[in-house]
């Protein structure tokens, strides 16, 4: 295309439309003047309309005058083209038109190149019913309009949504109390609903939520560009609490049970003990007792201990519940689902509904109750001279606490004195066969009504000691009982450690906190197989029915055994079982961890700049890794240069930045 010195064209800069004067060409390039009085050079290509109009005049300012007129002439040709009135008009004839042709249609009269170039701006404006390229406009099929008519009115409620939310953000996030009100008021309103719904599942799943662009935008344009402002909305609109549980939500645990649960729950209950009806051996007139903390309600496992010909029996009597929960109802499929009772520093989430684990089920003094029963028969050396296990009612006769046990456990010839004795002379046997104890002390963490925490170490003590060894023993002979009647079972079992750094009976907790650490990741199947961390050839879990979904499992099945000579699920059933089992024990065990660390920042948040001790767990050409003395918590310290540090080495550090609800923590050296 020829384009002669004077003449008027017409480019595009950005969205804003331009008219120039050619003044000159330089090369390949035009040298422009234009309507806002720039002077500029510019690729023919850019020519969006090349008029036959040329400018005669040489002031510069009169020129540029003209400019402007011919530029408000267009915009207002522009105003009154009907673009979708002529798309209708044209949209079954030809695809390509010359600007020309469809300009004349619009104004229904002969065009001049202001008309055509006026048409040519009121398309890209339009950019929906046509498309100006290379010259030419294409005329959109009825499809493509509908699509981009759809996408406009997407965006227009969009936009219109951001505007609404912002301000809605605004009110309620305002130092006015009217505002306030008015921002809760609005909560059902569709649109702020909407924002409500997507904030929420922002703060629970991040940048994986499905609307985590708009979310991010929404408080953007709200001028709130804090990493916690989401939060803080909902704790500001009173739909969360400053502490609320993220976790819970995130695996979408339920913290409550269905209608359907609660009314099966209530009918079993109810359920009396028949001992003859259920074949029961009456066991209610032996001493059995529970040692437990003051505060457990769900207890589901009583000791005996008697001296029976010259043999040591022990008796770990188990709340028998197996052939109470039918296979296929509510409460089967929660139990399995939920898979195990979630303990938290604030709060407690069973398995069981609290009518049955710490009501009708629960060992209580006193009452009679259904029970699992497994006496072992041991020498003074801890080997099981013989076994039984039976179906039996029990009557407990002493509550203790770990504290009570411990008093009697210190008087030499006292009943509880020789059955920690048997506990010890069991453990070493499991140690001789290679398991691995590893006395870590419990991080404890406490959280009163009010929010403050207390955070401690718990030694394991004499009384926890003697019941872990008891449940150990009486889950090795369901185990055994279970392999060799041939019952389909999940089996624990566990690899031996990726290395093995002490013998298995050291007390240092150093060196035991190191040998964790190479621990491997423990397994669920259904063959039988060594469990190198108990030191035992093979083991399941029974006695915690009220609180392990696997417990409950092998309970039903050893129970129904004994019962009616044959289990009462198949290998596949369990296979399937297993499954939820281990989603269960998965999402509560990241629920766990992620909340204990929540708390035990909330309480380090009071402690920032505190000096704290520490020992040296690793050292690295980037970081080293200590661990809090206080809080058995690995951090990460950074590389002084020119400092050497070695394994086990006692070191000062305090807290550098610490946010709960942030999940940081960062630490440094001491003063």
């Amino acid at each position: 295309m020829k384009i002669s010195t004077n003449q008027v064209v017409e480019f595009l800069e950005g969205q804003r439309f331009i008219c120039a004067q050619c003044i000159a060409k330089k090369g390949a390039r035009y040298h422009l003047l234009t309507h806002l009085g720039r002077e500029i050079n510019l690729a023919s290509s850019r020519f969006i309309h090349v008029s036959t109009q040329q400018l005669s005049a040489r002031a510069r300012d009169i020129r540029i005058k003209k400019l402007n007129e011919i530029y408000d002439r267009r915009e207002a040709l522009k105003e009154k083209i009907n673009i979708p009135e002529l798309w209708e008009l044209v949209e079954d004839e030809q695809a390509l038109w010359p600007p020309g042709k469809l300009a004349e249609l619009a104004f229904e009269q002969t065009v001049e190149p202001d008309h055509e170039a006026a048409f040519i701006r009121a398309v890209i404006d339009d950019h929906t019913y046509f498309k100006f390229r290379e010259g030419m406009i294409k005329v959109q099929s009825p499809e493509a309009v509908k699509r981009i008519l759809d996408q406009r009115a997407r965006e227009a409620e969009r936009f219109a949504r951001l505007i609404r939310g912002s301000q809605w953000l605004e009110d309620l996030w305002s130092d006015s109390s009217l505002k306030k009100e008015k921002a809760i008021i609005e909560f059902d309103d569709p649109d702020i609903s909407f924002w409500i719904s997507n904030i929420k599942d922002f703060c629970i799943n991040g940048d994986e939520s499905e609307q985590a662009v708009l979310v991010r935008e929404l408080f953007r344009q709200a001028g709130l560009s804090s990493p916690t402002a989401p939060f803080n909305t909902l704790i500001k609109a009173k739909i969360w609490d400053e502490e609320e549980n993220l976790e819970l939500l995130r695996y979408e645990i339920d913290t409550e049970f269905s209608k359907a649960v609660i009314q099966q729950a209530e009918a079993l209950a109810e359920f009396p003990v028949d001992t003859k009806k259920e074949g029961r051996e009456d066991l209610t007139g032996l001493h059995t007792f529970t040692i437990d903390g003051p505060e457990s309600l769900d207890l589901d496992d009583a000791l005996s201990l008697r001296e029976v010909n010259n043999k040591w029996e022990v008796g770990v009597h188990i709340t028998d519940i197996g052939l109470q929960i039918e296979h296929d109802t509510p409460l089967f499929k929660d139990s399995i689902q939920r898979g195990t009772t979630i303990y938290l520093p604030d709060r407690k989430i069973s398995m069981l509904p609290e009518i049955l684990s710490q009501g009708a089920w629960s060992l209580e003094m006193g009452t009679d109750r259904r029970a699992l029963s497994f006496f072992m028969y041991l020498d003074p050396k801890g080997n099981i001279l013989s076994r039984r296990i039976l179906r039996s009612v029990i009557n407990v006769k002493e509550r203790l606490t770990y504290e009570d046990a411990e008093a009697r456990i210190e008087v030499e010839g006292h009943p509880f004195h020789n059955l920690y004795e048997l506990c010890v002379a069991r453990r070493t046997r499991r140690i001789e066969d290679g398991a691995l104890p590893l006395p870590i002390p419990e991080l404890v963490i406490q959280v009163d009504e009010t929010g403050e925490v207390e955070v401690g170490l718990s030694q394991p003590g004499p009384g926890r000691f003697l019941i872990a060894e008891c449940m150990i023993l009486a889950n090795l002979v369901a185990a055994q009982f279970l392999r060799n009647h041939a019952i389909p079972a999940l089996y624990r079992s566990q690899p031996p450690p990726r290395d093995r750094i002490i013998s298995g009976d050291e007390t240092d907790m150093l060196a035991n906190f190191r040998q964790r650490r190479l621990i491997s990741r423990g397994n669920l199947g259904t063959e039988p197989d060594i469990h190198h961390g108990l030191g035992l050839d093979v083991y399941t879990t029974i006695t915690s029915p009220l609180r392990r979904g696997l417990d409950l499992l092998m309970q039903q099945q050893i129970t129904y055994m004994l019962a009616r000579g044959k289990p009462l699920h198949a290998k596949e059933d369990l296979i399937k079982f297993a499954i939820f089992l281990q989603q269960g024990l998965s999402a509560a065990a990241a629920v766990r961890q992620a909340r204990t660390r929540y708390w035990l920042l909330k309480h380090m948040e009071k402690r920032k700049d505190e000096p704290l001790d520490a020992w040296i767990l690793e050292t690295g050409q980037h970081k080293i890794l200590a661990v809090l003395s206080g809080y058995l918590l690995t951090v990460e310290l950074p590389i002084i240069p020119g400092q050497r540090y070695s394994w086990d080495q006692q070191v000062k550090v305090r807290i550098k930045k610490v946010n709960a609800r942030e999940n940081i923590l960062k630490m440094d050296w001491g003063h």
